[in-house]
């Protein structure tokens, strides 16, 4: 009877376990599948994704429809389920979920970027952090892309406002494995680059003191993190060059070191280009120079340093020895055309520097048979036809003024749609310019606006287009209508709120 009775409460007490662990079992099997389910929407987002990117060209408007329905369905699942008892339950589950809805509320913010939908850009990164949780690292990256977006829309108040945020909440700015973010330890250098960029002097006095300070804080507050305390030294650094308190920068790159204990060579590399740039120290850059091509590098430095020296070298009227440089220089990056296009355009120029115009001549063509698609190339094709206007000699004038623009017409033709297409169409339109061909250039200026609307490059196209309207053929009501694009695109014709970021950056190119 006894032992009846003990079989009794074993079973009770197995039944009561049963009934105890079942539901919760049940519970986290159904959170699982919950997200799961959820997992299988965003692979297949991915997917559609994928197929675009991979053929671009072949992407049709169903193609895009679908893509933003799949994000929709991921965004609508979350919500549809985040509060379900079984999900509520398992905040593991919970947090995979909110994981995967930031993920695919970022690439729904740029899936609306890739429409131009700024509007639904900014509304899709709202979202991440206040109705999607997020992680710290979300929503930091949420933030900043919102906070560009604002700046490309050139509305820099909320830019400003948003990195303000960020280095509160964000500090010190270190991800959750303990890494330094750049992006945020990079925002009081950009915001002093938007005050400086719109000329606003007191307060870009105000931000360089303020970036000063975090740096210095940073600093001094976490000295046991290497990366860290290198990230504060080299930022500061770069708010004094951009300040133009230029031995205070030289002091704090002389602090960064490398594992040797010298001065690190990226370190010594601005040091240099300050003493060649904005401190007129030729010999001083050029004994640096020297020494930074002794110590052992990466390949990326060393050819930046030899352009640098053989630059430095013919500068100081040292022809023999700075075009020999450069030339080392073409021979061993010959495929990396950033590297040896700006060194074949000193290298030419050089001989005009002693009279050989021939020889110089003969270089400028070779940069642009060579590397017609470089920078450098266009500019060879609009220095050659006004070396001979300035010499009087019309005919050869005339006959490169056409070489240049053919030049133009064929690199806008063969890089249609790339970054080269609109750069190219610039100097045509500087060539049309001087060659005062109003027409021709209005042409140009507004195939420019067309290809790149709403930035800066396209906003000084249709400045220059207004005064060719204006200025040269009279025509206050064409030039009205491209002051109306402008502020269309911008909210002001007023060119110093409109932020070229070439020009924004007064860290001069001589030291960067």
């Amino acid at each position: 009877m006894q032992m009846y009775d003990a079989k009794v409460k074993m079973l009770i007490i197995l039944t009561a376990l049963v009934l105890a662990v079942s539901p919760v079992g049940c519970s986290r099997d159904e959170a699982r599948q919950i997200r799961y389910d959820m997992e299988k929407l965003a692979f297949q987002s991915r997917k559609l994704a994928e197929k675009i990117n991979i053929q671009p060209n072949l992407a049709t408007s169903a193609d895009s429809t679908a893509l933003l329905s799949a994000y929709q369905d991921v965004i609508k699942y979350f919500f549809d389920h985040r509060n379900t008892p079984a999900v509520a339950a398992d905040p593991k589950v919970a947090v995979e979920m909110a994981h995967i809805a930031v993920g695919a509320q970022i690439q729904l913010a740029g899936f609306y970027a890739s429409q131009s939908n700024a509007d639904s850009v900014i509304a899709a990164y709202r979202r991440i952090g206040t109705d999607i949780p997020a992680a710290k690292d979300e929503s930091a990256r949420a933030a900043l892309a919102l906070a560009l977006t604002y700046r490309s829309l050139q509305i820099f108040d909320s830019t400003i406002a948003i990195y303000d945020r960020l280095l509160v909440s964000y500090y010190p700015p270190l991800d959750s494995l303990n890494r330094v973010n750049p992006d945020v330890a990079a925002i009081p250098i950009d915001r002093l680059k938007i005050a400086q960029g719109l000329k606003e002097k007191a307060r870009a006095e105000q931000f360089a003191r303020q970036a000063i300070d975090y740096y210095t804080r940073l600093e001094n507050s976490f000295r046991a993190d290497e990366g860290l305390v290198r990230m504060a030294q080299v930022n500061a650094s770069r708010i004094y060059t951009m300040t133009e308190q230029w031995d205070k920068a030289i002091g704090q790159l002389e602090r960064v070191k490398d594992s040797t204990g010298n001065i690190d060579i990226s370190s010594s590399m601005l040091i240099a280009n300050i003493y060649a740039g904005p401190l007129k120290q030729i010999d001083r850059a050029i004994d640096l120079y020297r020494q930074i091509l002794q110590r052992p590098t990466d390949s990326s430095i060393i050819g930046g340093t030899m352009l640098r020296l053989g630059t430095a070298l013919l500068e100081r009227k040292d022809y023999e020895e700075g075009r020999k440089v450069l030339s080392d220089l073409k021979k061993k990056f010959t495929a990396h055309a950033q590297l040896v296009a700006p060194a074949q355009y000193k290298y030419a120029l050089s001989f005009e520097s002693e009279g050989r115009w021939d020889r110089a001549l003969s270089e400028l063509q070779w940069l642009m048979e060579n590397y017609p698609y470089s920078e450098e190339a266009f500019r060879a094709a609009s220095y050659i036809p006004r070396h001979f206007t300035q010499e009087k000699d019309q005919k050869l004038a005339d006959i490169w003024n056409e070489r240049a623009e053919n030049f133009y017409l064929e690199a806008a033709r063969v890089k249609q749609g790339q970054a080269i297409e609109a750069a190219a169409y610039s100097f045509l339109a500087e060539l049309y310019r001087g060659l005062k061909r109003w027409d021709k250039a209005l042409e140009t200026l507004e195939k420019i606006h067309t290809l790149v609307p709403g930035t800066p490059l396209g906003a000084k196209a249709l400045y220059n287009a207004a005064a060719v309207a204006y200025q040269e053929l009279d025509d206050t009501v064409k030039a009205q209508n491209y002051l109306d694009l402008i502020k269309r695109d911008f909210g002001t014709t007023d060119s110093s709120l409109i932020l070229d970021e070439n020009k924004a950056d007064t860290n001069p190119k001589s030291i960067e």
